[in-house]
């Protein structure tokens, strides 16, 4: 298990992160969601090392990478570009990858390499969407345990964006590796994640499974002769997504059959229940546009 106990960042006098604390395990994908500017990107490079932290400390089976800096090749980072592998060949990019990973499984590489038909030359013949499908080869096949990946699908094309999250989930199921994926496509991300974690000003606002924020809170669509009433809109545990003419989608948070009984006894015209997305738990946490 990787650990992140009270990390804290501080960049140009402002604090980025404030006291973050939470768990990956392997064998499981976490999604890291946020505003722009809420920290996540800080947040990944600070635990892989490119940025230096201000506080608090990251351990990999209880012992502290700060103390022991071999356990660094358990964590493995791929970044939203592909700049910086594009100015290699593919022998190249193995060469480099091997010496900085000495788990490095050269073998698996190329058979998923052909398994993709991924030409093993300069990356000048490579699309795009061929750039990322190899960056993510490489990145999995680094033999670390941690994986963290920055948007990896932005800029895909449906049928690239496809296979990248086939080939995440492939790796993840092995139940060797753990990965963190930060990411502005929240339906992509609710097919594939078991957790998320939900930034906001630079703090955890939320660390919760899917499964059980989907039990916790319940969608629905509601219609009245007016206008939903004023005991609803003011309800401490109703939170209101939308309202358009007398119809109003709405989240309830607790007290589930006790608020749906109060919806029910005021006489709808219509009551159902919807089903909840990870998008509706961003709105419900920031309670704004959905600026991710």
């Amino acid at each position: 298990m990787l650990k992140i106990e009270g990390l804290s960042k501080r960049l140009e006098e402002k604090d980025v992160l404030q006291n973050i604390s939470f768990a990956i395990h392997k064998g499981s994908i976490t999604g890291l969601i946020g505003r722009n500017g809420a920290g996540k990107t800080t947040l990944i490079r600070t635990i892989v090392g490119i940025l230096e932290k201000n506080a608090g400390n990251i351990t990999i089976d209880g012992e502290s990478i700060f103390l022991n800096e071999a356990l660094r090749t358990q964590i493995v980072f791929m970044a939203d570009t592909t700049n910086f592998i594009k100015q290699f060949s593919v022998k190249e990019l193995v060469s480099i990858y091997e010496h900085a990973y000495p788990n490095f499984n050269k073998s698996s590489f190329y058979e998923t390499l052909e398994k993709y038909k991924l030409p093993n030359t300069s990356l000048r013949r490579y699309s795009k969407g061929m750039k990322t499908l190899l960056y993510l080869l490489l990145t999995f096949s680094t033999g670390a345990s941690y994986v963290f990946l920055d948007e990896p699908t932005n800029g895909l094309d449906p049928v690239v964006k496809r296979k990248v999250l086939q080939l995440i989930i492939e790796y993840v199921s092995s139940g060797e590796v753990g990965v963190l994926i930060s990411s502005h496509h929240l339906a992509e991300l609710e097919k594939i994640i078991d957790h998320y974690l939900f930034l906001k000003d630079g703090g955890l606002e939320s660390n919760s499974s899917l499964e059980e924020s989907f039990t916790d809170y319940c969608k629905l669509q509601v219609a009245y002769q007016d206008e939903l009433s004023t005991q609803f809109k003011e309800h401490p545990d109703i939170f209101i997504l939308s309202q358009t003419g007398k119809v109003s989608i709405i989240i309830v948070k607790k007290q589930k059959e006790e608020i749906l009984a109060q919806l029910q006894s005021a006489k709808p015209l219509l009551l159902e229940e919807l089903p909840l997305t990870l998008e509706d738990l961003f709105f419900l946490k920031d309670g704004g546009e959905l600026y991710v």
